[in-house]
């Protein structure tokens, strides 16, 4: 039987944390194994791998990566013949599926509204299963992602202030407060989405759209409570509980494919680690492969199954990765055809380009965006971007007029515009305008903190600031 189309917003998810793991943090993820394995003669390697900056956000935000995109996916539909089991077993009925892929689509170009009301109306119509309140959960949690502009690439990188005191941080006090009516209402959904997940596991264990959406519950909690709480230990402990179940998944229905995209990224992920770390999997009994990962994702789209869409979200994070650009621009090509709403699939082609050395193709691709009124509510976030690109292209005094740009937008996120003062300083200095770089910094500490940019306009201010502060560069 084939899939239904699975994710929500995976694009946006799936790229940002799949992104993050080729990178020197990558020893996050003898962490990670570590949590799956959870065996006390490797403790001493977790507490050495968690001591490293970095490694327990990383190792958190890339597990992430291989639950959300396929976190809300619905599993096997039932047959209209047996749409009175459907209410017994955790298959869901022909036209709640339906739904459900209308809901998605609206999601895919960010008509929230219009998704919120397809979801509701799943719940309505099957109160007793998880799969309402998990999709309304999942909606909160990306449209406060989508405000708070943190669906962006560059956010996740692993030189990116996002994991600020993360390597002192311990369970009693990590993370960032959160909005508390948020927070009720993601939890309240989430809660009630577990205890209903949970009664279908008790009722049948061997029915795999029980287990899938029991592993789609903990794969939201990881991507939620890593990106919007930043608790990075939580975030690792549910994506690990995720993981397991999706597996459970794959010994029930070996074609279960929403199921095999999250393995098909794990292995992929895993499959790559450098080979220290790889044996350190191996020891914990986790093994991946690198090219059967991209492969499993890879005829996904090949045979357009249901779930090619997020198939092609993950191989385009992956060819990003591998700086095979030109695959990447293709899968592009084609999201952005399906959904053309979505500025930010357009961004993330911007990104592209500037990748392919295709800058100024990248920077019509900014000017377009900042003139269309789809954007216009975003448009901190396209300037933002755009002065990136520019700054990447060594063009630092046009990076710093864009960076000076956020803030003045009336939309404008106040964590952003923060970021893009600092970053506006830093581009300034690289520019040699030392006096307007020294005034940014000020303004910057002037403001609430965010994540450490107190700490780094301190710094500025004593010394100008080069690209090897960064790491990556700029």
């Amino acid at each position: 039987m084939n899939q239904i189309f699975s994710s929500v917003e995976s694009k946006f998810v799936a790229v940002y944390y799949a992104a993050i793991f080729l990178t020197p943090a990558n020893v996050c993820a003898a962490a990670q194994v570590i949590a799956r394995c959870g065996h006390y003669v490797l403790k001493p390697i977790a507490d050495f791998a968690r001591s490293i900056r970095g490694a327990a956000p990383q190792a958190a935000l890339i597990l992430g990566g291989l639950i959300l995109a396929p976190a809300l996916s619905l599993g096997q539909p039932a047959p209209a013949a047996e749409s009175a089991a459907a209410s017994v077993g955790a298959a869901l009925p022909p036209d709640v599926v339906e739904l459900r892929r209308e809901g998605n689509e609206a999601l895919y170009n960010m008509d929230y509204a219009t998704a919120r009301a397809k979801f509701e109306e799943i719940k309505r119509r099957i109160p007793h299963h998880p799969a309402g309140d998990l999709y309304i959960a999942t909606l909160i949690w990306l449209q406060h992602l989508s405000k708070s502009r943190r669906l962006q690439t560059s956010l996740y990188q692993n030189d990116s202030s996002f994991y600020a005191g993360a390597d002192k941080a311990k369970d009693d006090n990590e993370g960032d407060a959160v909005d508390p009516e948020l927070d009720r209402a993601f939890r309240d959904r989430m809660a009630q989405a577990k205890t209903k997940a949970l009664a279908l596991v008790a009722r049948n264990k061997n029915d795999a759209d029980a287990q899938y959406f029991l592993g789609a519950y903990y794969g939201v909690m990881a991507g939620y409570e890593a990106s919007t709480a930043r608790k990075f230990r939580a975030a690792l402990r549910n994506g690990s509980r995720s993981v397991d179940a999706h597996e459970k998944v794959l010994k029930l229905n070996p074609n279960y494919y929403d199921a095999y995209l999250s393995v098909g990224m794990y292995d992929y992920i895993v499959g790559n680690l450098p080979f220290f770390y790889k044996t350190l999997a191996a020891v914990a009994g986790v093994r991946g492969n690198k090219k059967r990962g991209i492969a499993r994702l890879q005829t996904i789209v090949e045979k357009e199954a249901a779930t090619a869409d997020d198939a092609r979200v993950m191989l385009l994070a992956i060819y990003q990765n591998e700086k095979r650009y030109d695959d990447a621009l293709a899968m592009l090509d084609q999201l952005s055809a399906k959904y053309p709403r979505s500025y930010l699939l357009k961004l993330e082609r911007a990104y592209t380009l500037v990748s392919l050395k295709r800058t100024n193709d990248a920077y019509a691709v900014f000017e377009e965006l900042l003139k269309d009124p789809a954007a216009a509510g975003a448009a901190d976030l396209v300037h933002y971007q755009y002065a990136e690109a520019l700054a990447a292209n060594k063009e630092h005094k046009r990076a710093a007029e864009h960076f000076l740009e956020v803030p003045k937008v009336k939309s404008a996120d106040a964590n952003l515009a923060t970021l893009a003062l600092l970053r506006a300083a830093q581009v300034l200095d690289l520019a040699g305008e030392r006096n307007d770089a020294v005034a940014q910094y000020k303004a910057v500490l002037a403001r609430p903190n965010v994540y450490d940019t107190r700490e780094q306009a301190e710094k500025g201010l004593k010394q100008p600031f080069k690209v090897k502060d960064r790491g990556n560069g700029d």
